[in-house]
Parts: C-alpha cells; structure tokens; sequence
C-alpha cells in the first residue's frame, strides 16, 4: 500500500503554471465564480511577466470606463478591490494598477501614477479625458513632473521639456500662463517667445470677441428700453357697449374690473379668473390667494383709516400689478391657455363625452 501511495503522489503537482492553466480552462468554460476569478489574480501577480494580469484585468473591465472616467456597475465576477489591494501590495505590476484605477472611474489617481511609472501612458490618459477642467488638471500634473525631471538633470532642460508638454496638450489645454510657475525665474525669453506671441494674439481675439458681446448686450438694451417707453404710452380703444367674450355681459354696465387685451377681447376679472387659473401651477394659484387675500385686508384697513394720515395704496398698488401679471400676462382666448385646453370638451357638447367615456373604456379593457 505504501508503494501504491508514492506512485499516486507523481499526479500531485504544486505547479503555479499548472493552477494558472487550470483556472484559465474554467473561465474559458463559463465559470462566474468570483473565489476562482480573485485565485487567479493572486497567481497571476507572482509571475514576472504582467502580461497575463494585464491581459486578464483588461478583459474583466469595462473599456468604456478608461474613456469617461465614470464608474458603473461591474458586469463580470472579478472583485476589482481585491485585485486592486493584492496588486499594489507586491509593489510591482504598475500597468495593473493604473488599469484598475481607471476602471474605478479614478483617472487622476491614473495619471498620477502613470507618470512615476510610464509618462507617454500618462499622457495618453489625460489626453483621453472628455472633461474640460479635469484634462487641465492632468495635463498641469504632467507638465509640473516634465519641470521636476528637467530640474534633477541640471536644470537645463526645464524650459524645454514644459513646452513639450505645452504642445503635447493640444490648442486650448494650457497657456504659457499655466507653466509659467514651473519655469525657472531666470530664463532666456527667446526659448518661448513664440508661445508669448500666441498667447497675447489669442487675449487680443478674446477682448474684441467681449467687446462685440458688449455692443450686442447694448443694443439689446436700448431696444428694451424702446419697447418698455413704447409700452408705458401704449393705449387701446374700446366701444361703449363692449362685452366679455366670456359672460357676454357689457362690461362697462357692471361693477367690476376687467382687462382689454391687444388682440381686442375684453374679459372681466372674475371670468378671467375662472379661465386662466386652473392652468396655473401650484405655487402661482397659491401666490393669487395670499394676493387676493392681502388687497381685502388692505381695503379693510383703508376704510378703517380714512380720518388718519395711514394709507396702504402703494401697497395695494404692488399687489395688484403682481395679480395682473399672473392672469392677465397674455390673451385667454390667443395665448397659451388655449392651446392647453385644446383637449378639453364643449360644455355642450354630450358627443365628445361619449368619445372620452368610450376611449377610457378601451383602455381597461
């Protein structure tokens, strides 16, 4: 038996590339075990070569997330925090890592990395970027180490290495004024003259584009100020015997405010209530309450004040306008509220209840 034992213990092999090539069969099988997924990143980090991680990371993440930078759900069993600590922990496999990162959605943190380890990957993932302040903020990272590098080899190459990334950036990235803080305070002018030259060309372009936006925000006004000075001699004419398009009552007959519109409809106060408030939202039906509510007290007030110096008229004044800017903004029977009750029934009309009745029937069935 003992002899039987030592001939089955040749099958038992403690083979990393074995496990390695054993695992790899049964994700290639369909296995959606996380236990199994996170084994294989514990092997894959002890081999020299990060490719297989890389390969293996790369092909469990979501490529969209290395373009946006925006995290979302995982759709396959790899525990990314597990790779993510396990690699970091052998201090090796930096590629790995940067990978993870950017599928956390953590591009900075990518980038930040990148340039200690890999500076063209670097650039490659701020040159990616799709939002505007974060590829500044990237690409000023980037030229920050170009300065610190330029530094540590003597200080020549400074200039030289932060224009590069100046230019590497692409047209609306970074000015000069953005690097000039990584320059040394001594330097020959001639080394960026010409970024110098551009940037003053692309101020000059900018104030004259502010000063067209200026003289177009001019005219706009004076072309308001026009309308509203048109506006406050603005006068309409209305016959005598003139009704409400609503009620059909002559208005000048009855004890009540009401509204002439520039399109020629008069519609008395109450009418025009009746019309226009039911297509208000809440807080515009709410605020014409509190309105309503404040003018009779006011009134109150004033008769109770006629033999004393109080009055609320300036008040009442101000609440009125506010009143007629919420019901009587535009024409009940032109404007928007007619177009609102486009679905709406005749009162009269019993044929287009028994449409609605039928479609509402229709659709329970």
């Amino acid at each position: 038996h003992a002899r039987g034992g030592s001939d089955k213990s040749k099958y038992f092999v403690d083979d990393d590339r074995a496990s390695v090539s054993y695992f790899e069969g049964a994700i290639t099988l369909g296995c959606r075990s996380t236990a199994v997924y996170n084994y294989l990143v514990s092997l894959y980090v002890k081999m020299d070569d990060e490719t297989p991680l890389y390969d293996f990371i790369s092909a469990h993440t979501s490529s969209s997330l290395a373009t946006t930078g925006i995290k979302s759900k995982q759709s396959s069993p790899l525990d990314m925090n597990y790779a993510l600590s396990t690699i970091i922990q052998t201090g090796r496999h930096y590629r790995s890592v940067i990978k993870l990162y950017m599928a956390f959605g953590m591009r900075q943190r990518a980038v930040e990395l990148a340039i200690k380890v890999d500076p063209v990957l670097a650039k490659e993932l701020a040159r990616d970027s799709v939002d505007r302040d974060e590829k500044k903020r990237l690409w000023l990272m980037i030229a920050r180490n170009a300065a610190v590098e330029g530094e540590s080899s003597g200080g020549q190459d400074i200039v030289s290495n932060v224009l590069s990334v100046l230019t590497e950036c692409g047209p609306g990235v970074l000015s000069i004024e953005d690097v000039l803080p990584f320059l040394p305070d001594v330097a020959q002018i001639d080394q960026f003259k010409d970024e110098i030259c551009d940037a003053l060309t692309s101020y000059s372009s900018k104030i004259q584009e502010y000063l067209k936006e200026m003289n177009e925000c001019d005219q706009t006004c004076n072309a308001l100020r026009e309308e509203i000075r048109r506006l406050s001699d603005y006068s309409t004419a209305m016959y005598s015997e003139a009704t409400c398009a609503f009620t059909g009552r002559v208005v000048a007959e009855e004890n009540e405010p009401f509204y002439v519109f520039p399109s020629g409809f008069v519609v008395m106060e109450s009418a025009l209530k009746n019309e226009v408030v039911p297509y208000l939202n809440e807080k515009q039906q709410s605020r014409i309450q509190s309105i309503e509510g404040e003018i009779i007290e006011i009134s109150e007030m004033n008769k109770k004040a006629q033999n004393n110096s109080l009055n609320h008229d300036g008040r009442m004044e101000l609440l009125q306008a506010e009143l007629n800017g919420l019901i009587a903004a535009e024409c009940p029977l032109t404007g928007s509220a007619m177009i609102d009750s486009i679905d709406r029934c005749f009162e009269d009309s019993k044929e287009d209840e028994l449409y609605i009745a039928f479609d509402d029937f229709m659709v329970e069935v």
